[in-house]
């Protein structure tokens, strides 16, 4: 909505008001005069003298209560009471006639009597001339009616802003049912793939551990018959993380937390990622730091296990055959704070064609990161590929996040 527009369109309704209705009043002013001139209650000007200056300021005074209707909404009340007294000396009252209705309208409370008593008691104290007990009735009842009227008004208009408050309300339930089924269809989808996914690559890996058993009995060497133990634990070890992750997922309302749990991790296990690495054949060089996890948050530290892991899994798919460098460092900031710094790189790849990946890895990793405040750059370079990640050691904001990324 505009609101300049709005703020316009009501000063001028305002401004329309006041000119309507002080033409109004100035024009009943006259006639009410020329009225009671004939009937003798409005004595004639040339005999009157002095006496007469009344009746001849009453038409001036009809639109300083027009005027005053420009505070009808700050003051109803006091407004409605000024126009009241300033009708019966005007011998007008179209100004106050609003006064009442926008009064009443607001809200009919005790304050409408009182000002229509006001009005009854000023019309017969500062009136043309004395009022019978007919011309007052017909007066109460003008009024009553013009209060009642804006009663009436007012409560409609109550009730259709009820209403409109109402559907507004119906419709965010409605849109927050749509959201929650939504995310009840994701959840079971994610359900459904968590399912073939186990039931796929459990099915792989199990062929790969019982090929890599029976290399094992038949290898030929000392050297065949490690490498094959080392296929063969790694795959059991991928089959009991599969089932914990993917079983996870299953249940009801898994937390992130609760994710986390089934994937232990952090700066402590990559001393032996990388030798797991060393021992199926690339060549990476890490010099452990015993003390660099001391202090470091759960969310930073997992998040940079997962950074080497992603670029050691990247350096065994792309350059197996090139040299690769892990190096973790902790750093301060110029707020005083720390962050973590976590490099890998490496060489160039062999000649061959490249192996084929989505980039979802570096997506996920880079996500992860972005919710704990920090940054992740990758890039090939002249000598082969790096990947950077800088990871902010104090809690970034209120997010938190404490999962492991699938």
């Amino acid at each position: 909505m505009n609101t300049k527009k709005l703020l316009d369109g009501s000063v001028w309704r305002t401004v329309l008001l006041v000119i309507v209705v002080a033409a109004a009043d100035v024009l009943l002013s006259v006639i009410s005069i020329g009225l009671g001139m004939d009937s003798g209650s409005v004595p004639d000007p040339e005999h009157a003298g002095i006496e007469w200056a009344r009746f001849g300021f009453a038409p001036l005074l009809a639109p300083v209560a027009a005027v005053a209707l420009i505070w009808r909404h700050r003051f109803p009340k006091s407004v409605a009471a000024l126009t009241a007294v300033l009708g019966a000396l005007s011998f007008s009252g179209i100004a106050f006639f609003v006064a009442l209705f926008l009064l009443a309208k607001r809200q009919l409370s005790w304050w409408v009597a009182v000002i229509v008593a006001l009005s009854i008691g000023a019309e017969a104290l500062l009136g043309m001339g004395p009022w019978g007990w007919d011309v007052a009735l017909v007066g109460v009842v003008l009024l009553v009616a013009i209060a009642g009227w804006g009663a009436y008004r007012g409560q409609r208009a109550r009730l259709r802003q009820s209403r409109l408050v109402s559907l507004k309300e119906r419709a965010g339930r409605v849109e927050a049912e749509r959201i929650a089924d939504i995310e009840t269809s994701k959840l079971a989808e994610r359900h459904r793939i968590a399912r073939e996914m186990r039931d796929t690559l459990a099915h792989r890996m199990s062929l790969v551990a019982v090929q890599a058993a029976a290399l094992q009995v038949d290898a030929p060497d000392a050297e065949t018959a490690e490498a094959a133990t080392l296929i063969r634990e790694t795959a059991h070890a991928a089959l009991g993380e599969l089932r914990d992750v993917l079983g996870v997922l299953r249940e009801s309302g898994a937390s992130h937390a609760a994710l986390a749990r089934t994937a232990p991790s952090g700066i402590e296990e990559i001393a032996g990622l990388v030798a797991e690495w060393r021992q199926a054949g690339l060549n990476v060089g890490y010099t452990p730091n015993p003390t660099l996890g001391n202090g470091i948050p759960d969310a930073p530290s997992r998040a940079a296990y997962r950074v080497v892991q992603e670029g050691m899994t990247n350096v065994a798919r792309h350059a197996p055959e090139a040299a690769a460098a892990v190096t973790l460092e902790r750093r301060s900031t110029e707020s005083g704070g720390s962050v973590l710094h976590i490099s890998v790189v490496n060489g160039p790849s062999g000649p061959g064609a490249p192996a084929l990946g989505a980039g979802l890895g570096l997506i996920g990793l880079a996500e992860r990161v972005q919710l704990l405040g920090g940054t992740v750059d990758h890039r090939p370079t002249e000598s082969g590929f790096e990947l950077r990640a800088v990871i902010p050691l104090q809690q970034q904001g209120k997010q938190e996040f404490t999962g492991d990324a699938l």
